[in-house]
């Protein structure tokens, strides 16, 4: 009894994500729940609690300190020190230190709670009707943060000062708007206003209901959110969708579509429940989802898939626009024309999209980092990240060993780069496709921010060995003008190594690198890959058939040309492929020019220029409007077929009398083209075509393990966004008696490459495996 009651004082430092997420508030509800004395304080490396009291006492508040954290709140460490005691009483909030390295998180934007959505929506609340209501459950952080510790003065809330019943609120650790650096109301706060496509404000009562008369009467406004603007239309007309679409220039590429809620949602789409747990997370991302028929959502919206990539509204602003009965649903996609960043300025916005918007709905609140809305969907009943950005940034992804300081830059398409430090590599936002100067001064913006912010200095840079690459110039650029080290990883080493991180395998395991582009070592365009991978090194021991990109990145944009080589390095005549391609005459002799003097033809082992190929002649897709277009189409083909093994001449072959073992597709390319002939479905061709590829492929996998005994298989690659053959693989390849391992939290796409340069450098460095 003595004992229980024995005093005792102790310092805790806890790391993670601790500021910005009503931690302090918790810890000290908490302490005063448990009787104990003490203090705790923010710093750049997270929090210190002190905490007097009896043992038993100080006992259970650790042990509750884990089981009931904040939900927004993440612990990575918690380290706890003897103290002597000083018979403090009473537990007290002390002002944040600044001082040494940065080693806590940001916390991620977080959708509006419903405490707030409550509060929005109360005649009788002082917020009633506010666009910026938020408490230490919810709001923005990321995007308002200048530098940690995470306290108002560090963000762009600083140039808004509280009235008094907002700083009573802030004051106040018994509140859930205690410290929370955001809380603002309509005395003190930001505002919404309207303005005109010339960016003059327009005097009306309510901004909100104004924009919405506008949006259901046709009009394209731009919006101002959390991450950046959006461009908006009524989802339900289609002439409106038509406008938005020429204007942005984006002719074919699917467009988001924004919901009040998640009933709304099932009335829309037919859900599973994965994926109404994703879409009603905090993060809130837009979920790739199956469509119902007759959904009433304008056709142009998603043209050619059944697929409908559908978020629920994560701000006060769209859910006062949403709350308007007229408006089923909004397009919401980025403000921007096609490639380039988001828009995020208010006059950068009137500059850049004044020929797209017929108006803008603006505030005064600084938007510091632009951010994308995330993108996910369910594939082979998981989650799977296919852009990571608001609600995850800049949350850090764990890694399997401690990291020194170091850039990696990713590659061309779907830019994201990666800082690391010890456990942790900080991935960036989604940046989108380095194909011109404004793209590659966002990826530069980005990263002096979050260097800045996190004081990360890199001692080495990471990048693709693709000489082409605009991100692989700029590192050598970069790196040389700083003598920095330099460390080429190739592509499909580095998708297989992201995916073993995340599970924390050092190799050597069977690597699986299934996408559209990837340097290889000899100089070609990989992408149909088996590798032998340790998390340093890795061997190539089958691949795809090479057959020639005749044009290069044409070939990329133009699938009927990838269909052509297909056919005639399967034995087709020039007179028969060019019946199947439906290309004209001209096009052919110049196609045939090319390769025959493997003049501006790289060779290509790519799978996703083989499903380009199937597409153009399953589906007479001869252009493509955006990356992958061919292939999500022909996935989609097949979405309602069964998941049947394929006739035995779909199948792939491996050839083993090569020098190196290779999978020839001149069988499937017959049984496709005989199967078209004989009038078979397309959607049966399209499952057919998935079926076989997977099942060339587990093959080359079982081969693998009998030459070298490896049992653990990592699917890695964009062709792993395809639903269909993640699971046909994933399936068949555990019944072949493998241990299989996917992304959890990386992207499989070129999204979560520099994650994987990443840990292939660092793990050189430190002279690993």
């Amino acid at each position: 009894m003595e004992a229980a009651k024995m005093q005792q004082r102790v310092c805790a430092r806890v790391r993670g994500v601790v500021q910005g997420v009503g931690f302090r508030p918790f810890v000290y509800r908490l302490a005063t729940e448990q009787g104990l004395a003490g203090q705790i304080s923010n710093d750049t490396e997270g929090v210190t609690i002190e905490l007097e009291g009896e043992t038993s006492r100080v006992a259970a508040f650790l042990a509750r300190l884990r089981s009931d954290l904040p939900p927004m709140a993440r612990l990575d460490e918690v380290t706890v020190v003897e103290m002597e005691a000083t018979g403090e009483t009473g537990f007290r909030i002390v002002a944040s230190e600044v001082h040494g390295a940065v080693s806590t998180g940001i916390p991620a934007d977080t959708a509006t709670c419903e405490d707030c959505l409550r509060e929005l929506f109360d005649a009788k609340d002082r917020r009633y009707r506010y666009p910026f209501l938020n408490c230490t459950n919810c709001g923005p952080r990321f995007t308002i943060t200048r530098q940690i510790p995470y306290d108002r003065p560090q963000t762009s809330m600083a140039a808004f000062t509280m009235c008094a019943a907002c700083q009573a609120e802030y004051d106040d650790p018994l509140n859930r708007r205690f410290h929370a650096q955001p809380n603002a109301c309509a005395v003190c706060g930001p505002r919404v206003w309207l303005a005109n496509a010339e960016a003059e404000e327009l005097v009306c009562a309510d901004p909100v209901r104004e924009a919405v008369e506008r949006i259901t009467a046709g009009g394209v406004l731009a919006i101002k959110g959390i991450g950046g603007f959006h461009l908006s239309v009524d989802a339900c007309n289609e002439s409106a969708v038509k406008t938005l679409r020429a204007r942005k220039r984006r002719y074919g590429k699917p467009l988001a579509v924004m919901v009040r809620d998640l009933a709304r949602a099932r009335e829309l789409c037919a859900l599973t429940e994965d994926e109404e747990v994703l879409l009603t997370s905090a993060a809130r991302p837009i979920v790739l989802v199956r469509a119902r028929s007759g959904n009433g959502i304008a056709e142009s919206i998603a043209p050619g898939i059944p697929w409908l990539g559908v978020f629920l509204a994560y701000a006060p602003l769209h859910h006062l626009l949403l709350s308007d009965e007229r408006l089923c649903a909004l397009v919401m996609t980025s403000a921007n024309l096609s490639e380039e960043p988001i828009a995020i300025d208010n006059d950068e916005a009137c500059r850049r999209l004044g020929a797209i918007a017929d108006g803008f709905v603006m505030h005064d609140r600084e938007i510091l980092q632009r951010c994308d809305d995330s993108v996910m969907a369910v594939v082979d009943d998981a989650p799977q990240v296919i852009r990571r950005a608001r609600g995850y940034v800049p949350l850090g992804v764990a890694l399997p060993f401690d990291a020194p300081q170091l850039l990696a830059v990713g590659g061309h398409l779907k830019n994201v780069f990666t800082l690391t430090r010890g456990r942790f590599a900080y991935q960036s936002q989604h940046l989108g496709d380095l194909e011109n100067l404004a793209g590659l001064e966002f990826f530069k913006e980005s990263l002096a921010h979050w260097m800045r912010t996190f004081e990360i200095e890199p001692k080495a840079v990471a990048h693709d060995l693709h000489p082409g690459y605009l991100s692989t110039t700029w590192a050598k650029e970069w790196a040389g003008g700083r003598g920095l080290r330099l460390m080429g990883v190739q592509h499909h080493h580095a998708h297989i190594a992201a995916c073993m991180a995340e599970h924390g395998l050092a190799g050597p395991v069977i690597g699986l690198a299934l996408d559209g582009t990837g340097y290889g070592t000899d100089g070609c365009i990989w992408g149909g890959e088996v590798l032998i991978c340790r998390t340093t090194e890795f061997e190539r021991i089958v691949h795809l058939e090479y057959v020639p990109m005749a044009g290069g990145d044409a070939a990329v944009k133009q699938p009927w040309r990838m269909a052509f080589a297909h056919l005639r390095s399967a034995g087709f005549s020039v007179a028969e492929a060019r019946v199947h391609t439906e290309a004209t005459a001209q096009e052919i002799r110049v196609v045939e020019r090319m390769m025959e003097r493997s003049v501006h033809a790289p060779l290509t082992s790519s799978l996703g220029r083989l499903f380009d190929a199937v597409a153009a002649v399953v589906l007479q897709r001869r252009q493509v409007d955006y990356d992958a277009q061919a292939a999500i189409e022909l996935e989609g083909l097949a979405v309602d077929e069964p998941y049947a093994p394929p006739p035995a001449e779909y199948a792939l072959r491996l050839d083993t009398a090569a020098d190196a073992r290779v999978l020839r597709v001149d069988a499937m390319w017959r049984a496709v083209v005989k199967d078209m002939q004989q009038g078979v479905q397309r959607s049966l061709i399209a499952a057919r075509f998935h079926a076989g590829v997977a099942r060339g492929f587990i093959d080359a996998a079982v081969q693998a393990r009998e030459a070298r005994g490896i049992t653990q298989v990592v699917l890695s690659g964009g062709c792993m966004h395809n639903r269909r053959l993640a699971r046909l693989l994933r399936e068949g390849l555990e019944r072949a008696g493998f241990r299989v391992y996917t992304h959890q939290k990386v992207s499989p796409g070129d999204a979560g490459l520099s994650y994987g340069q990443a840990v292939v450098a660092a793990a050189r460095l430190r002279g690993l495996d």
